[in-house]
């Protein structure tokens, strides 16, 4: 019999409420009560503990002879009213001379019942105590706990409450309709929850194709916590979702309106989170105060740092933390090679930054954050160890909304921002690497504009140049001079403390005025810098001066000397186990053995400099490597092959702003059209040949604001296809295109850069494997080695994101539902014999 009729044999109540999901763990709940005698449901508050155990409970009476018990603690403030409370729930009574736990423990001992102890966090050692003894005495009785605290006895299964399911980041984006989309909302047990909890609220209220990404960023900015979205659902009688979700950095004023007969902590997320603040001690409420100041978790080295003082011992810490762990306020992330992470879901870590900012101490705790990941970015970016760059660039981006949060910190004033500035020099070569030269141009620009302009310190000098090094990858040469001019008058001021900094700077100028096209200019100022490295003997720098002048010699022509260059540098660089540097010389190298016919060479110089660069994920290398690539195709005259690598090229340059490298790619790609024009008929050509002019127009459009220059020893052949285009068209008809290229917005070029012949070439593969682009295919051989996302996203340098992308189309167009029919796919195929593309 169910349990709402068989009142005999329970307590249970009947639920009013629809139960939302959270079928598998039903299921392994009930398997670990048939193996286990206590298992204690915890979580943070409103996770959904009590409903779930009352679910699992109420599937169970008929496995337990003497019944199911509830007895709920949260309204009892006493310890000494527990066993009262338990003994009240089963229609015992006190007797003379006997304990409570003594007469529970008779009644049980030869009963087989299972009892049901709700919300024991407030009584946790009174409940353990009981728990313990009536399990030690009875041998048949089976307890579920819910806590938001673990009772901490022997034989207890701890089982942590998941969040609802969430829906995938961007699930309207990839279907091929909106009904796709709305069946994959559907998924989500969040959205199952958010949407029946609406229309209870507002009966009016359909989830569809406009509301659905609104009603997700909701339940994922939630945590998938049931109370909060089903408080969030409560609004929707007066606000739309969209406003509802917008909302939400205000979440404790929102999200007020639940039931009136719910517990008074069940009626307000605040009350919720209230509850289980109220029972931490001073000290673990400092820890969690001071640990809402981190903006992604935090190792154990900074929580200590940031997390001790006033009360509480750098010694003290782990302990408190893994006390505030145990009382499911804290998240702890084991990553597989990094370190222990401890965390809040972002409802607590608003909720504790409230109570820090009440406490007076938030600006403190910022500070100390500020200062912590200054020292921390100095160190890890200064490290002697130069093997383990891949490892620090890790854990830079493990840091990086950490950072982010630091250095906007830093700009809530004049005495911050020089610290700011500090860290945000030392970020530098972070985002060089990573390809985020956008952010830290906008870091260091706000920063050195916050800080006094008159500042003749070295860290300005410091940071001048690195702004102008990021500017430099996006090919903006007027600020590259600006910045690096204003950094060179600074060193110079500083002598001998400058002389290193004086060296960069002159290199990094002269390899501008190279790129401007003046090198009458560049080659003293490249000369200088080595000369002063030289002197100085930093070997880092020698190697960067070296290949500079390498690339001065093959921009000139003088491929002889740039394969000296290049060859004295390379040694160097493997000493120093300097990945990015040695990327760059092999390019180099490559570049030079191409010019030089020996396509062979090219290819394998550039094989092992694309290696380190995806290895250390930087972004701009691996697309100057692609462009390579793409050029060697070209000159053996496969076109399809040249193709498809420079537009990679194009998509990652595309994406860092690099102005200049997607010129070079365009002009390939103009050059890759003039020759499939001359392999057709002369009126078969015509449209090969406009294509051609409108790219060399586009990319004289992106070149000409920043008076980038074709290399002079390009100059000839680049003269001599633009000659033949206006013999081809006739002067006016190449004159009107190379215009309209000129002004063509970039997503209109992108359509330019595939003919006919190369269209049908893609079509005819997409056709062979499904309909999977060369992408696609790629991700799913992948998934047949066994990869996860995140391995996946490494490979493939993009991110988790587009990964997830990636699979969802392969699903869809492949009519899958799983990795494992994707995997079996690729194989039966014969995909997973073939090597990734490039």
């Amino acid at each position: 019999m169910s349990p709402q009729t068989n009142s005999t044999r329970t307590n249970l109540p009947n639920t009013l409420s629809t139960f939302i999901g959270r079928e598998s763990e039903v299921e392994e709940l009930k398997q670990l009560l048939s193996t286990h005698r206590l298992v204690t449901l915890t979580g943070a508050g409103g996770c959904g503990k009590t409903r779930l155990a009352l679910r699992v409970a109420g599937e169970l009476p008929a496995d337990y002879e003497d019944g199911v018990w509830l007895t709920e603690f949260a309204p009892i403030a006493d310890i000494t009213l527990v066993s009262q409370a338990v003994a009240s729930t089963l229609g015992l009574r006190e007797q003379p001379g006997r304990t409570l736990n003594d007469i529970l423990a008779d009644y049980l001992s030869s009963r087989q019942a299972l009892l049901v102890l709700d919300n024991c966090e407030h009584l946790v050692a009174a409940c353990a105590r009981l728990a313990e003894g009536l399990l030690q005495k009875c041998p048949d009785l089976k307890i579920i706990a819910t806590s938001r605290e673990t009772l901490g006895i022997t034989g207890e299964i701890v089982w942590i409450v998941p969040p609802l399911s969430l829906p995938a980041q961007h699930p309207w984006m990839n279907p091929a309709s909106a009904q796709e989309a709305l069946s994959r909302y559907g998924e989500s047990e969040s959205i199952q929850l958010f949407v029946t909890r609406a229309v209870a609220n507002s009966p009016e209220f359909q989830l569809n194709a406009g509301n659905g990404p609104w009603v997700a960023e909701i339940c994922r900015d939630l945590d998938g916590n049931p109370l909060a979205i089903e408080l969030a659902a409560a609004r929707v009688r007066s606000l739309s979702v969209q406003q509802i979700a917008q909302k939400l950095d205000d979440r404790f004023h929102l999200l007020t309106g639940g039931s009136r007969t719910a517990p008074p902590r069940q009626q307000t997320l605040a009350a919720a989170l209230d509850w289980s603040y109220a029972l931490l001690s001073p000290s673990e409420q400092k820890v969690l105060q001071r640990l809402s100041v981190f903006a992604s978790g935090a190792i154990l080295d900074a929580a200590e740092s940031i997390c001790a003082g006033k009360g509480v011992e750098v010694s003290e810490v782990l302990d408190l933390l893994s006390s505030l762990v145990n009382k499911s306020l804290v998240m702890v992330d084991k990553p597989g090679a990094g370190e222990t992470r401890y965390g809040l879901l972002e409802t607590i870590r608003q909720y504790a930054s409230q109570k820090l900012e009440q406490s007076g101490g938030l600006a403190e705790s910022k500070d100390r954050y500020l200062d912590y990941f200054t020292q921390w970015a100095e160190k890890t970016q200064s490290n002697p160890n130069r093997g383990d760059q891949v490892l620090r660039l890790e854990g830079f981006e493990a840091e990086h909304d950490n950072l982010r949060a630091a250095l906007e910190w830093s700009r809530t004033s004049d005495a911050r921002a020089d610290l700011g500035l500090r860290l945000a020099l030392n970020l530098g070569w972070f985002w060089q690497a990573r390809g985020y030269f956008s952010e830290g141009r906008e870091q260091l620009n706000s920063l050195l504009e916050k800080t006094k302009a008159n500042d003749r310190s070295e860290v300005r000098a410091g940071a001048l140049h690195m702004a102008g090094v990021l500017a430099f990858m996006q090919t903006d040469y007027p600020a590259v001079r600006a910045l690096d001019e204003e950094s060179l008058s600074i060193y110079r001021g500083l002598g001998a403390a400058g002389r290193s900094g004086l060296a960069n700077v002159l290199i990094q100028l002269g390899d501008m005025w190279r790129q401007l096209g003046s090198y009458q200019k560049a080659f003293p100022l490249l000369e200088e810098g080595l000369r002063v490295m030289q002197e100085l003997k930093d070997l880092d720098g020698i190697v960067i001066g070296l290949w500079q002048l390498g690339y001065y010699a093959v921009s000139t022509g003088d491929y002889r000397q740039a394969e000296a260059y290049f060859s004295e540098a390379l040694p160097l660089s493997k000493q120093k186990v300097r990945d990015y540097d040695t990327a760059v010389i092999l390019s180099g190298l490559a570049e030079t053995a191409l010019r030089q016919g020996d396509f062979g060479r090219a290819a394998a110089f550039e094989e092992e400099g694309l290696n380190l660069r995806r290895e250390i994920n930087e972004k701009w290398g691996i697309a100057v490597s692609l462009g390579n690539f793409g050029w060697i195709a070209l000159h053996q005259d496969d076109l399809a092959k040249a193709g498809t690598l420079l537009l990679e090229s194009l998509a990652l340059r595309r994406e860092i702003e690099d102005r200049g490298g997607m010129a070079w790619c365009l002009e390939k790609l103009a050059k890759i059209n003039i020759l499939y024009g001359k392999k057709k008929s002369r009126n078969q050509s015509s449209e090969d040949f406009r294509r051609a002019a409108r790219l060399f127009g586009a990319a004289a459009g992106l070149r000409a604001p920043v008076g980038s220059a074709i290399d002079q020893a390009d100059q000839a052949e680049y003269d001599h296809d633009l000659d033949s285009l206006r013999k081809a068209l006739g002067g006016e008809e190449f004159s009107k295109l190379w215009m309209e290229g000129e002004v063509m917005p970039l997503e209109e070029i992108l359509d330019e850069v595939l003919n006919k012949s190369r269209k049908e070439s893609m079509q005819s593969e997409k056709e062979k494997f499904g309909g999977l682009t060369a992408r696609e295919r790629q991700v799913a051989v992948l998934i047949s080695q066994g990869k996860s996302n995140r391995e996946i996203a490494a490979v493939m340098t993009v991110g988790a994101k587009t990964v997830e992308t990636y699979i969802t189309r392969i699903l869809n167009k492949l009519g899958f539902d799983s990795r494992v029919q994707i995997a079996t796919w690729a194989i039966e195929n014969g995909l997973r014999s073939q090597p990734p593309s490039k």
